[in-house]
């Protein structure tokens, strides 16, 4: 398992950064959009992949 730090551009709102877990960046990018949808953000635009990070305190 690798940790990732991803920005989430949203529509309305500033861009939220935060940190996932996942085998590899496209599972990162899925990871942040089931964790978007769970917090029930709905204006998001697009998920980038800011980098790989060696824990999740990063």
């Amino acid at each position: 398992m690798s940790f990732y730090k991803v920005q989430v551009k949203r529509e309305y709102n500033a861009p939220r950064v935060f940190n996932v877990v996942a085998n590899k960046s496209q599972d990162a990018v899925l990871a942040a959009a089931q964790s978007l949808r769970e917090e029930g953000i709905t204006d998001a635009k697009g998920i980038e992949i800011l980098g790989q990070i060696n824990s999740l305190r990063d």
